[in-house]
């Protein structure tokens, strides 16, 4: 066999590709070396404590337990930045993001969550292709019967206030292919069997679909609403409260100004690493003299193991009602409005609730704060998530 002579170039050629490859598969360990790596706002969890740092047989098994649970793959040096890139490519230059994906991406430049875990998909919630059996339906509603009954003991009144998926609100900015397969979803099976079991629902679609005729009632770039959303929702629940109390004004404040909030993007934009291409500022509405619910001492009002600290505001002297109100991330946007009609109201912000066990519900606190009245608040996504069937 005759080798044919190969000519400099093309030695040059395979030696420049030979040393990029090696440069590139070593980047990695070079960034755990010297931290070299541009910071980029992903929206993700950490890598969590190093598999290395104990020692001895419990270390071992730490380590593998670490190791096991994704640590390499989370502390890959510059996952970041191909993260980055990598959903450019797919969601700015090929548009190709699917419902498999956390952020679906709409017409528009509108983004929307879709998976979240292994269970949980909004949109395939929208598309009303995931019903509730009769146990699911059940368990949730036993759950919510439960919580009614046992603040009825002590006469409080009870309200579940439902908010909306975004995809719910603004179907038509979904991709063309996600339709409805279902006249009815899973939101609109619990509130009809929490309604029918005498359980106070406040559903909130109407009035946020009424709001988008006029207004933009969600962020494109966010899965919640704007604050003009969160204001019409406010509304929303201080209507269904006024049978409770009739002296409490659920009319919106009139007198509210718009006070940018440069350089805060979109959630969902940021959980893609891309809010430099999904551009859209935040703002907030505030009254021109200023709320006159005062913001108090929380300490200790949350419960073990929730997502933030509580909040609690009063207005003393007020005359009106006491609350406790169980919220959810859709709830910090709701705080500056409902807080101005209670003389005290405090605000817990749970883990939602799990294919394991629903969103906690803190009887003590409701026994230590003596409300006039109990809000629980869940996006719908949560809302509709299946409980295992009481056995």
């Amino acid at each position: 066999m005759t080798v044919l002579p190969v000519s400099r170039p093309a030695w040059a050629i395979h030696l420049l590709g030979t040393a990029v490859f090696a440069c590139l598969i070593c980047l990695p360990l070079f960034n755990a070396a010297f931290r070299v790596a541009p910071e980029v706002n992903v929206m993700e969890a950490g890598p969590g404590p190093s598999p290395f740092d104990g020692l001895g047989p419990a270390g071992v098994l730490r380590a593998f337990n670490i190791l096991r649970g994704g640590y390499v793959e989370k502390a890959f040096g510059f996952r970041k930045l191909l993260v980055k890139y990598e959903n450019y490519l797919d969601y700015c230059l090929l548009d190709s993001s699917t419902a498999d994906l956390s952020v679906v991406a709409g017409p528009g430049g509108w983004l929307f969550l879709a998976k979240e875990g292994p269970t949980l998909n909004t949109v395939e919630d929208y598309r009303g292709t995931r019903l509730f059996t009769p146990q699911e339906l059940a368990a949730w509603t036993a759950e919510f019967t439960a919580r009614r009954d046992w603040l009825a003991a002590r006469d409080i009144p009870y309200l579940v206030v439902v908010a909306p998926n975004k995809q719910t609100i603004y179907p038509e900015k979904l991709p063309a292919r996600y339709n409805r397969v279902s006249p009815a979803t899973r939101t609109d099976q619990l509130i009809a069997a929490l309604t029918g079991a005498g359980v106070a629902v406040a559903d909130l679609r109407p009035v946020l679909l009424d709001l988008k005729k006029t207004t933009q009632a969600y962020y494109r770039t966010d899965s919640h609403w704007t604050p003009v959303g969160a204001r019409a929702a406010a509304g929303g629940i201080l209507a269904a409260l006024a049978k409770y109390f009739p002296g409490l004004d659920a009319a919106a404040q009139t007198d509210l100004q718009v006070v940018p909030i440069p350089g805060v993007g979109g959630d969902l934009a940021a959980m893609l690493g891309l809010g430099d291409c999904f551009v859209e500022d935040k703002f907030s509405l505030v009254p021109k003299d200023g709320f006159r619910a005062v913001r108090v001492d929380a300490s200790g009002l949350a419960g073990p193991g929730d997502i933030g600290p509580a909040d609690a505001f009063e207005r003393p002297g007020s005359g009106l009602p006491r609350a406790v109100i169980v919220r959810d991330s859709f709830g910090q946007n709701l705080i500056p409005f409902l807080s101005e009609h209670f003389s005290r109201v405090v605000y817990q912000w749970p883990f939602p609730t799990t294919a394991k066990a629903p969103r906690r519900f803190d009887r003590e606190l409701v026994l230590a704060e003596k409300p006039d009245v109990v809000v629980d608040e869940i996006v719908e996504r949560y809302f509709t998530v299946p409980l295992a069937a009481p056995h």
